[in-house]
């Protein structure tokens, strides 16, 4: 089964995340007794029994269909399970004010600060995820026109746009940048030269929460960088494009706590 899964998995076009993420799904799946008899109640039961929240029971049931039709064919009885979806709550996103007090934070004059001030700098301004911020590679980075390419989630390769400003912040953490033999990585591990890998930029951001007082990670860059843009005037259908969203509800969904913060100036109790 274990072969089986790896089979599965390279037959279809799925991100390398999203490889990780089924693999481990499956890897639980296929150890369900007569898997090829599952009915959909039982599918259910699976997806609803580990623990997992709606998003990721979603994720789980609709990794598990593929998988069962994928092996077993179109009249596999657990192919008609469904759960309902929950609409996830908004994105957690910066405000400009603690946007400044995340970039005033740093030490530029410490390799490790000049790196994380540009990485948060180079992650508001783009929206790039935590693994494409990793695998971003000093090549595909264009100071001359500040636009950026890395392969996205989806396999697709995908372009950022960044000011001015964040391209002096790269410029002075390169001024630090001491790659190992090989490595052509934007953002490196400080003290090995290596690619910063995902662990690497999560234990970043769990240091900065701490320091900080409030909790911030990776993704919050790519919610902020929505928040901050519509906040700064730009369209949504711009916001789209820049942040290579598929639809213009994806962006709604970002910007869901500067929907609710539009409110305050005619609360009740405010004008009362």
């Amino acid at each position: 089964m274990i072969r089986e899964i790896g089979n599965f998995l390279a037959s279809f076009k799925f991100a390398k995340s999203t490889k990780e993420s089924y693999r481990r799904i499956l890897e639980l799946l296929v150890i369900v007794p007569d898997l090829d008899r599952l009915d959909a109640c039982g599918l259910v039961e699976f997806v609803t029994l580990p623990g997992w929240g709606n998003s990721q029971q979603s994720v789980a049931l609709f990794c598990a269909r593929k998988f069962l039709r994928w092996k077993y064919g179109v009249l596999h009885p657990a192919l008609g399970a469904r759960i309902a979806r929950i609409k996830p709550k908004p994105r957690r996103s910066l405000s400009p004010d603690r946007a400044l007090e995340v970039l005033a934070s740093f030490n530029p004059y410490k390799p490790s600060g000049a790196r994380d001030l540009a990485l948060i700098a180079f992650g508001l301004d783009t929206g790039f995820r935590r693994a494409e911020l990793c695998s971003m590679q000093l090549a595909d980075v264009d100071f001359y026109s500040n636009t950026a390419a890395a392969l996205c989630k989806g396999g697709q390769w995908g372009y950022g746009v960044f000011s001015a400003e964040t391209a002096a912040l790269l410029q002075f953490w390169l001024g630090y940048r001491r790659p190992a033999d090989g490595v052509g990585s934007l953002f490196l591990n400080t003290r090995t030269g290596r690619a910063l890998t995902g662990d690497g930029v999560s234990c970043i951001f769990k240091r900065l929460s701490k320091r900080l007082g409030f909790q911030i990670s990776a993704h919050d860059l790519r919610a902020s960088f929505a928040t901050l843009s519509t906040l700064n005037g730009a369209p949504s259908r711009v916001v789209q494009g820049a942040g290579r969203w598929s639809s213009i509800e994806m962006v709604e969904h970002y910007t869901g706590n500067l929907q609710m913060d539009a409110i305050r100036p005619y609360l009740p109790m405010k004008n009362l």
